[in-house]
């Protein structure tokens, strides 16, 4: 249950959304299928019908939903990697790949000397051991994101198994370990595909390719994971929105 009450780090009807947004990850709401009307989850969450409004809205504007006088509220079958994706908080990156078809390829312990460039982010010598995961993600069967995740041995020992490479690891993390990201930090770069990136992608090796690198920071500035994405730009666009400090918490009502 929730309480109208502001809190310091997220307004109540980004802690509704975040929730939502959640379940549309685990197929709680499946494709293509109704919503609970707005009315019942402002029953359920106990909140207002206006922070019940402003939360779905949020959804809408991340391509999650669809809502339209008459029908309701109906969830969306398009994956936010067919189109722009929109980003313009944390909590927005975070649930970035919500939407997608995911293949794990692999999870669990890789030593450091061997990714020595994630070892160094989080200060490791080559003796020590990461965690990485290692998936595909796409929509209808169609890949467009090769994705490699690092983090620490202390957090992933904590996660449960099985919702590894299905939600978002920095969230798991979060809920976890107890610990929450504050920042991210993302570099963008091109590559032309190697062998390896071919064969996952369904292109010709030295195709241009899109690179990401993110690494999600807590308060003390201790990174918590580091995020690779390689992406087929014709299957992945990302916008983001730069917006003033004040217009922010105004519209937080800070």
């Amino acid at each position: 249950m929730l309480s109208d009450a502001p809190r310091k780090h997220k307004t109540i009807h980004q802690r509704v959304a975040a929730t939502l947004r959640d379940r549309i990850a685990k197929g709680i709401y499946p494709e293509d299928e109704m919503m609970p009307t707005e009315l019942s989850l402002s029953a359920e969450f106990d909140v207002s019908r206006h922070t019940m409004r402003e939360a779905l809205k949020t959804l809408v504007l991340e391509g999650l939903i669809e809502r339209s006088p008459g029908r309701g509220t109906v969830i969306s079958s398009r994956s936010a990697l067919e189109g722009a994706w929109g980003i313009k908080s944390l909590e927005e990156l975070i649930g970035e790949f919500v939407a997608s078809d995911v293949t794990v390829i692999y999870k669990g312990p890789v030593q450091a000397k061997k990714h020595m460039h994630a070892a160094k982010v989080f200060g490791l010598r080559r003796t020590d051991t990461l965690f990485q995961l290692k998936r595909v993600m796409g929509h209808n069967q169609a890949p467009a994101v090769v994705n490699t995740l690092y983090t620490l041995m202390k957090y992933a020992r904590r996660l449960p198994e099985e919702m590894i490479g299905y939600k978002p690891l920095i969230a798991l993390i979060e809920e976890y370990c107890k610990v929450q990201p504050t920042r991210a930090r993302q570099v963008a770069s091109a590559m032309g595909a190697d062998s390896t990136a071919a064969k996952l992608l369904g292109v010709r090796v030295g195709t241009p390719l899109l690179v990401l690198r993110r690494i999600f920071l807590n308060s003390e500035n201790e990174p918590l994971q580091l995020t690779e994405l390689i992406c087929r730009p014709d299957r992945y666009q990302q916008s983001v929105d730069f917006m003033r400090a004040n217009s922010l918490d105004r519209r937080n009502g800070r």
